[in-house]
């Protein structure tokens, strides 16, 4: 009995081995079979998403598709234009923004694109991402095309610098001339050829130097006050209506420090700045800007000279006058930012008369009469701030358009004449910014062109 208890418990045990062990090769199973699915779907999840998965092939195959798909049609736009301008048809546009050099003809428009030290400029279009294709839909990257060689050239993004007019300095809209250094590559600096290529087509230095006075440097563009100057032509009908039929603004930055009069003169030591002009050395200018040394003022005029010694500036009568301000030459000679505007836009009508006695200079002294009829509002700031405030004639302005403007081509900066043929009056100054725009700009546009201007100056000389 006893024995056969023994042999049961035996059994028993042997069962509880064996059933123990069962559950362990199945435990070992399962964990082996856990691993090796893990395994199974990484690699699955490598082949899928991984550095050459399929997920990322796919998309690199459909950037691919994209890009050329993209150049394909850029391809055949270039194309198109090549062959209807050999054909003299021009029913086919260009695609995205032309690029221009930084040059005195396109100081209000100039833009290039810097991929590593490549400069792109004239003759290349960018297409920026989002640039609606027409026939195609919009562009998903960003491009270079040269429609005259037919370089067709893929941009990274963050892989190029684009610069453009104004980032720094100056309200762009209806910009004439813009003469500082953010127009000028510095390794240009006083090499008489370069320097000339590029400032561009339509400019021309004069009698310059190239040197520290007489020429350009990293912080200005010099003039020795001797018979150094810039002359740029400006004579399209179209540029002479919208001075006419807006007026300007002018602005100089730097600093002045007199210059030469025509040995002929006997007035106030005039020393010109800017002129217009009709190109003819024996003739006079007929829009002006200067410096009256001797009287401690600036002066500009449209027309006819008649020297009214004025510091207020309301226009007398149907003559044609200076416009006279009282100005502290010590500031010019220091360094200052001087804007002047006249706006031809609107004029206001002025009833009755109003007399007013001069007094700037005793062989100058008279009595005005200010006469009935428009005016035109004029004003002139230091440093961004308004100085002055007051009228122009509007038939003073009307004459000038009339029967001067249609015959002048030629800006020049750096001199003027004044009321007598032939006699030229050079001003020596530094100049950090000088600019000429067809329209008057507003009190915000003058400060915050002011305010960049000095803040990029002062950037410079660090």
């Amino acid at each position: 009995m006893e024995k056969d208890k023994k042999q049961n418990m035996n059994l028993i045990n042997s069962k509880n081995k064996k059933t123990k062990h069962s559950k362990g090769i199945t435990l070992v199973a399962l964990v082996i079979t856990i691993i090796v699915l893990i395994i199974l779907a990484g690699v699955s999840i490598n082949l899928v998403l991984g550095e050459d998965g399929i997920f990322k092939r796919a998309i690199g195959a459909r950037e691919t598709y994209t890009i050329e798909s993209e150049r394909e049609y850029l391809e055949q736009n270039v194309l198109l234009v090549q062959l209807e301008k050999a054909t003299d048809n021009v029913s086919t546009q260009k695609i995205g923004e032309t690029l221009n050099s930084k040059n005195l003809d396109h100081t209000s428009d100039w833009h290039i694109l810097k991929v590593d030290d490549v400069s792109y400029e004239t003759g290349w279009n960018f297409i920026e991402k989002g640039t609606e294709l027409n026939g195609y839909g919009k562009a998903q990257y960003d491009w270079l095309v040269n429609y005259e060689t037919g370089e067709i050239i893929q941009l990274e993004e963050d892989d190029y610098i684009s610069l453009s007019a104004g980032d720094m300095l100056a309200v762009k809209d209806s910009l004439i001339i813009n003469v500082d250094s953010s127009i000028i590559d510095k390794d240009v600096e006083n090499n008489e050829q370069a320097l000339e290529k590029q400032l561009g087509d339509n400019v021309e230095l004069v009698n310059f130097d190239y040197n520290e006075s007489s020429g350009l440097t990293s912080t200005s563009f010099n003039f020795d006050g001797i018979n150094d100057y810039i002359k740029v032509k400006y004579d399209t009908e179209e540029q002479k209506q919208q001075l006419a039929n807006r007026g300007f603004t002018f602005e100089f930055y730097g600093i002045w420090d007199s210059g030469t009069t025509d040995p002929r003169w006997n007035g106030g030591g005039y020393k010109g700045i800017f002129c217009y002009w009709n190109g003819l050395e024996n003739k006079q200018a007929k829009f002006r800007f200067g410096i009256e040394e001797k009287l401690s003022k600036l002066e500009w005029n449209a027309g006819i000279l008649r020297f009214d010694g004025r510091s207020d500036f309301s226009i007398a009568s149907d003559n044609l006058h200076n416009i006279v301000y009282d100005m502290n030459l010590n500031k010019l000679k220091q360094g200052t930012y001087i804007t002047i505007t006249l706006d031809t836009s609107n004029s206001n009508k002025i009833s009755g008369k109003k007399y007013k006695e001069t007094t700037s200079e005793e062989k100058y002294k008279e009595t005005t009469e200010l006469k009935e009829g428009e005016y035109y509002n004029q004003t002139i700031y230091l440093n961004g701030e308004v100085l002055y405030t007051g009228d122009y004639n509007k038939k003073q302005w009307d004459n000038f358009c009339t029967n001067e403007l249609p015959n002048l081509k030629y800006f020049c900066i750096g001199r003027s004449s004044m009321n007598t043929d032939g006699w030229w009056h050079y001003s020596k100054m530094n100049a950090y910014c000088l600019r000429l725009y067809s329209r008057a700009l507003s009190e915000e546009e003058v400060s915050k062109n002011y305010e960049k201007s000095v803040e990029y100056h002062s950037l410079l000389e660090q």
